[in-house]
């Protein structure tokens, strides 16, 4: 490393290296927070950036943020050049750090809390091809330049840390001067005028409400983020290349990464509404209801500047060591590891868009008790789904039940042309299972569906699936206010039998405790969730769905509650 810096440092005993003067500064989750990721660290075996042991350890919002390796998801889809010189600047406690030193042959990452940068060195221990330095990184002299600098969730405290007439510019500068003279940044940073900052979401540095879409009124030294056109003039001082990606929910624990290009070419409303938007300090109550917001900024091709976060990639002089060779890519880290698949969005030569999903496993198609999941691609469907058809009419107040379901009776028709009658039921193969209305699309009177990934080794009753798609679409409606009031009932069972009356279905009790069994299966089968809770949660909401949401309400403050005695707890113990 002594080759590398100009400046005079050593080697410290937790090999992180340290300017000779000791420069530092503080910043921090909170003591108690990096000892919890000190222990993780000391003893799990698997420290790699995709962990399935490290997620295990995740409590609160600070570890999630550590060690959740959905981080990795943020620069995964990127084919990089793995042979160029890579800095990281503030590298925190090291989970993006991971990542650059399994994909890089030299990296070199900075920190400026020796807390943090221990930790850093800890989780990449095993990787000799890392170097973690403790030191403000503007004080820091390289004799040599790098090839990539990446920036992920720092640049925006740049105005805390950096002593300039403009801290923002001086880092952009310090960037510029860095590279390589084909050199790239990477920017992971937050919108200031991100949807959630409207709905639900305190700013996430200053903790204020409304404070980002103000201008910062209340703190002169607080960390503050950017609108896309103001990030963008000021990078465009700086580099002449300059691409933008939007991950959602946001870069800090992103499961969709998604080009400009590829709201050019699709209307993307409805894909990124099925990201929920997070306030990382607490659960807040939403103001309005994002999904059918999405779709009308949509509408009006705004997407991008409503975006949660940025992703950019910036050359001094173009590009070229790192490719995105799709039009966005979209994760599944909620299901079991067998289960996990990659969406890609392909532009084809004819300019259409291709939806293709391949499971992350080594083998094509995976099997797992009764379901099994295939490699699927499917040209991209224009418009709206059944699904979000609904929903844009569930607030109308001159409407009946049977005008708002209406749409759903062609639904139903496209499902029996592929049914079958057997002992006085009606039957579909079980690669029909997912066919509920988010993944049915309507055009001339016909339907088309999608997203057929599922396999159910079982044939399943075709009132099983329309319970299913209506329980579906109702649990998506429970966070929604001002509902026509033909939809607000204490009992889901009524409601559904109600609509399936309007649609010409009669549905017996029968059907009704198929569904339980089958919807606990398949959740236990794909989620890895107890069949006995699934079993638990469905009969109670479809019972009684205003019980079930106080039962869970009750259950999420008894967390909240538990969590601040802890807290207390901590707080005495540590005076």
């Amino acid at each position: 490393m002594k080759k590398k810096i100009e400046n005079d440092i050593e080697l410290n005993k937790s090999l992180v290296w340290e300017l000779v003067d000791k420069k530092r500064f503080a910043y921090s989750d909170g003591r108690s927070s990096e000892r919890y990721l000190e222990k993780v660290f000391s003893k799990v075996n698997d420290l790699s950036s995709t962990s399935y042991e490290l997620d295990k350890f995740i409590k609160d919002w600070p570890s999630e943020y550590h060690l959740s390796r959905t981080r990795a998801q943020l620069l995964s889809g990127f084919d990089f050049d793995k042979s160029k010189k890579v800095l990281e600047v503030g590298c925190g406690c090291g989970a993006i750090t991971r990542f650059l030193g399994e994909t890089f042959h030299d990296v070199v990452a900075i920190e400026g809390s020796i807390e943090r940068a221990k930790l850093a060195r800890l989780r990449t221990k095993d990787l000799k091809n890392v170097s973690v330095i403790c030191a403000p990184f503007q004080e820091i002299n390289f004799k040599k330049k790098f090839d990539i600098i990446f920036c992920i969730g720092v640049f925006e405290y740049s105005n805390v840390f950096v002593d300039a007439e403009d801290p923002y510019e001086a880092i952009l500068q310090y960037f510029q001067d860095a590279l390589s003279i084909d050199g790239v940044v990477v920017m992971g940073i937050e919108n200031q005028f991100g949807l959630k900052y409207f709905s639900n979401s305190r700013e996430d540095h200053t903790g204020v409400m409304f404070d980002g879409l103000e201008g910062y009124p209340r703190f002169g030294n607080k960390a503050r983020t950017f609108g896309y056109n103001e990030l963008k003039d000021r990078l465009t001082k700086h580099f002449n290349e300059i691409q933008f990606y939007f991950p959602y929910p946001d870069y800090k624990i992103p499961s969709c990464i998604l080009s400009e290009r590829f709201f050019e070419k699709v209307k993307a409303g409805e894909l990124v509404a099925t990201f929920k938007s997070r306030d990382y300090r607490s659960e807040q109550k939403m103001l309005f209801d994002e999904r059918l917001v999405l779709l009308e900024i949509d509408k009006n091709n705004m997407l991008p500047f409503f975006s949660n976060s940025f992703l950019i990639v910036a050359g001094r002089q173009r590009v070229a060591s790192i490719k995105f060779e799709c039009l966005g890519l979209m994760y599944s880290p909620n299901r079991i590891k067998s289960f996990q698949v990659v969406t890609r969005f392909m532009e084809r030569e004819d300019g259409s868009v291709l939806v293709e999903k391949t499971p992350l496993s080594d083998y094509n198609q995976v099997k797992v008790g009764k379901l099994k999941i295939r490699p699927y691609e499917q040209k991209w469907i224009d418009g709206i789904s059944l699904q979000s058809k609904l929903m844009s009419m569930v607030k109308r107040r001159d409407i009946s039940l049977e005008d708002i379901f209406e749409p759903c009776k062609i639904w139903l028709n496209a499902l029996k042309k592929v049914s079958y009658p057997e002992k006085n039921q009606v039957w579909l193969d079980g690669k029909y299972v997912d066919c509920i209305w988010k993944n049915s699309y309507i055009h001339d009177d016909d339907c088309i569906f999608i997203d057929l990934e599922w396999q159910w080794f079982e044939k399943i009753n075709i009132n099983v699936v329309l319970i299913r798609s209506i329980y579906r679409f109702l649990n998506d409606l429970s966070s929604m206010s001002g509902l026509n009031g033909a939809l607000k009932t204490n009992s889901t069972r009524l409601l559904i039998n109600k609509i399936a009356v309007i649609l010409g279905v009669t549905i017996s009790k029968n059907d009704f405790e198929e569904f339980c069994k089958f919807e606990s299966e398949f959740l236990q089968i794909a989620f890895s969730s107890k069949y006995t809770a699934n079993m638990f949660y469905l009969k109670l909401k479809l019972w009684n769905g205003t019980i079930f949401s106080m039962l869970r309400s009750i259950r999420n403050q008894s967390r909240k509650n538990i969590r601040k005695v802890v807290r207390i707890i901590k707080y005495f113990r540590n005076s």
